[in-house]
């Protein structure tokens, strides 16, 4: 009688019913992130390693993570995106990096723009659960609805930029403190002793981060905190914000401002009261889009490490799709990332 030739790997493709991509990198003493790019035909793996890694995880009977194997647990190929506000240039980034990502990994990305809406996010989660969506990142609102954390409770994912304390999930975070911080001894160095605020609401993890970075580094140089306002990120908050602040007759000769959208209402006010940058006053943006570069001479900003982060909350978004992570039961569980300040025409030492 004849004999089957056994494959090298020496599994047959029923006992590889659970196979994973560990199984398959440890059998071929590759590393993960090897075998997960050669599974997806990445360019920069050579045809040799391809090869080998598809000749193993056929032997082995491993079944990808992506529609076959989604449809064998009964889960959809679709990662969830959920964010506030999609004309934000950072989510807008973020987003492209978490679609090209799962694309390799043959999953689609679906995007909810939840406007920091508590019903909105609620009812678009609910839609991820029905679709049986094998996992989402989201940017959480201030006041998610119970039945929202009870359902990511039993969900993979990932929060971003915020951090909320009863959703017990790793967030890829900002370090925002350190941020601001560096932001605002940067106008103090350049001489400036009135110096404005205008942030995110303290609501918001980030904006507690923030607020707390501007006022430690006035703090530690002894200067009054009288020009702070903080609200919802959006332009129109800003722009009433900035107009009263400028409109005082000892307005501040410097301003922080703590968000991108929040920066574009900045700019809006200056302009509606025939103000500039830095002539009338030295102003420190949030984010960092390729306009910034053409407002003035540059718009000095807090640069955000998007790529980084990105990348990171998608990874560990697909860890735990494949068993091999699990984020959950410790609300302290966050993952900073650095920015840095990029200074550019839009301040300036300090003239009497």
């Amino acid at each position: 009688m004849a004999t089957k030739n056994k494959s090298s790997v020496g599994l047959n493709r029923d006992a590889g019913a659970n196979v994973t991509i560990k199984d398959i990198a440890n059998s071929l003493g590759l590393a993960y992130s090897t075998v997960s790019r050669a599974l997806a035909d990445h360019p920069k793996i050579s045809s040799d390693t391809r090869a080998r890694v598809h000749e193993a995880a056929r032997a082995m009977g491993y079944v990808p993570n992506g529609p076959a194997r989604n449809m064998k647990n009964m889960q959809s190929p679709v990662v969830g995106l959920l964010i506030p506000d999609i004309q934000n240039s950072f989510y807008a980034s973020i987003a492209k990096i978490v679609g090209d990502a799962a694309m390799e990994r043959g999953l689609q990305l679906a995007l909810s723009v939840t406007e920091d809406n508590p019903a909105r996010e609620l009812q678009d989660l609910r839609a991820f659960v029905v679709s049986r969506a094998a996992g989402i990142i989201i940017t959480p609102t201030a006041t998610p609805k119970p039945e929202t954390l009870a359902l990511l409770a039993g969900m993979r994912a990932a929060q971003l930029v915020r951090c909320h304390p009863e959703i017990e999930k790793e967030a890829v975070v900002i370090d925002d403190a350190s941020a601001i911080r560096t932001a605002a001894v940067h106008l103090i160095n350049y001489g400036h002793r009135r110096i404005g605020y205008v942030g995110t609401t303290t609501d918001f993890s980030c904006g507690v981060d923030r607020l707390s970075g501007f006022t430690a580094a006035l703090q530690a140089n002894g200067l009054n905190q009288d020009f702070i306002s903080v609200g919802l990120p959006r332009p129109e908050f800003a722009h009433h914000a900035v107009h009263a602040m400028m409109s005082r007759a000892d307005r501040p000769t410097g301003l922080v401002i703590g968000s991108s959208s929040l920066t574009i209402g900045a700019l809006k006010a200056l302009r509606s009261l025939g103000l500039s940058a830095p002539a009338d006053v030295s102003l420190v943006g949030y984010g960092d889009p390729e306009w910034f570069d053409l407002v003035g001479d540059g718009l000095t900003t807090v640069s955000l490490p998007v790529q980084a982060m990105g990348t990171y909350a998608i990874s560990s978004l697909l860890a735990q799709i494949d068993g091999h992570v699990q984020f959950s039961g410790s609300t302290a569980s966050a993952s900073r990332f650095p920015a840095s300040l990029t200074v550019r025409g839009s301040t300036r030492p300090w003239r009497e």
